[in-house]
């Protein structure tokens, strides 16, 4: 079934239809999430969150838009905000050391490289993580990000250039044990 009936479906009172948008999209929700906050409990926690808000918006949902980047872009948004809330050190260094124990019991690709990815990422602020997680793995374009973040195209290279930057100078200083990669300067 297309995107479009299932939505119709969904506002029409079907609670099964949107359950079939959570498990198209889950996964991804999840991986951009994971790649933002860096925990994988905070991770299900921002898709829970995301999905409730779109579940609950759904009828003011832009049909000219695809679903799957307005749900990102309310991933995005969550996960700034759950970021901004755990802020302290402490924390954080609980969490990490949380993160690196445990098994994610939905084991998909994406899931896997952002736990791998992450302490890389942690060195990007959380606007610079959403933008670089959009950009590569949901293959979004610059374009498409502003529209998902509200600010210009302009402003999403700036703030990929900067996160590339970032990551550049983090694996010339400190390469990932294990890494198969050769950086380029």
């Amino acid at each position: 079934m297309n995107e479009t009936a299932i939505i119709q479906q969904s506002l029409a009172g079907n609670p099964d239809a949107f359950a079939q948008l959570v498990n198209r999209y889950q996964c991804n929700v999840i991986a951009l999430a994971m790649n933002i906050t860096g925990d994988a409990d905070d991770a299900r926690d921002v898709a829970q969150d995301s999905f409730m808000q779109a579940f609950t918006n759904l009828h003011r949902f832009d049909r000219n838009r695809t679903f799957k980047k307005w749900l990102m872009g309310i991933t995005v948004k969550r996960s700034i905000d759950r970021v901004r809330k755990n802020k302290s050190f402490l924390k954080f260094f609980k969490r990490y050391m949380r993160v690196a124990k445990t098994e994610d019991t939905l084991n998909t690709k994406m899931i896997e490289d952002s736990l791998i990815i992450h302490p890389l990422l942690k060195k990007l602020n959380g606007k610079e993580r959403s933008i670089l997680s959009l950009y590569i793995n949901e293959s979004y374009s610059a374009k498409e990000i502003g529209t998902m973040l509200n600010c210009s195209e302009n402003t999403i290279r700036v703030h990929l250039f900067n996160a590339r930057k970032k990551l550049k100078k983090e694996l010339l200083n400190n390469p990932v044990p294990g890494g198969n990669y050769e950086v380029v300067k």
